[in-house]
């Protein structure tokens, strides 16, 4: 297979080079990731400024941008005589489920995979601590390439997996997303005649709910939770065709 990795933890993070290494002994693995930490830029993209860049590799290339410019860099610039048959975003050091998933770096190297009509796995290891062992998870992402039906590998979607950072695991659970809890706090610095506003807070909880990515890594699961990127709430969608039956004074004569 060819391979494209990114991740949102930079190039020189241990989750995307021993997953490099991992699946680089059986498939050609490209890499362009971030030059530094950009953890929680969702997916914003660089506009209005110069992106510096570093070759790494005839194959690896790092890129100072999000996870999303790295993969629209990857594509339409470094590597685009290659057919690219998964995008994977990770492993990340912590995890993306729930509402993460609308804040993470992760995830949006995942997506603008997707949104490139091309399949994506974006992959996240739980806990804050330091040490995480990501050679478990790897070898699971290696191993799930070769599981995967074909019919997989050409829908427009996405898997948003999440690892619990245990020694071993109760298995594999398919899941929906859960809800986050989150505990934010704002700190109010002043230095040298300025104010300074820092977002931070204590670790988040997540609501209890049977068969959420949340639960089941809770429960020592490992998480696969599919994702498309069809946000439309078709229910809602019809709730509000009763707007185009009014006559709309301001914005018709």
């Amino acid at each position: 297979m060819n391979i494209l990795l990114t991740n949102d933890d930079g190039y020189l993070a241990p989750g995307i080079n021993i997953l490099h290494d991992k699946l680089a002994s059986e498939h050609n693995v490209y890499l362009c990731a971030p030059m530094r930490q950009m953890s929680a830029s969702s997916h914003a993209i660089t506009l209005f400024r110069p992106m510096e860049m570093l070759k790494l590799s005839d194959k690896g290339f790092s890129v100072d941008g999000t996870p999303a410019d790295c993969i629209k860099i990857a594509l339409f610039h470094f590597f685009t005589k290659i057919k690219f048959d998964v995008i994977i975003s990770g492993i990340n050091d912590g995890a993306n489920m729930g509402d993460d998933i609308l804040y993470s770096g992760t995830v949006a190297g995942a997506r603008e995979g997707s949104m490139n009509n091309i399949f994506s796995i974006a992959a996240s290891l739980n806990g804050w601590n330091s040490g995480k062992n990501f050679t478990t998870p790897a070898v699971f992402l290696a191993e799930l390439l070769g599981k995967l039906r074909s019919e997989v590998f050409h829908s427009n979607l996405m898997l948003n997996i999440n690892f619990p950072d245990i020694p071993g695991t109760a298995g594999v659970r398919v899941t929906h997303l859960g809800k986050r809890i989150y505990k934010d706090r704002v700190i109010l610095e002043e230095k040298n005649g300025k104010s300074f506003l820092t977002l931070t807070g204590d670790e988040p909880g997540f609501s209890i709910d049977e068969g959420s990515d949340m639960d089941s890594v809770s429960e020592g699961f490992i998480s696969i939770t599919p994702l498309a990127n069809e946000i439309t709430d078709p229910a809602l969608k019809n709730t509000l065709l009763y707007l185009e039956n009014f006559h709309w004074n301001s914005l018709f004569n």
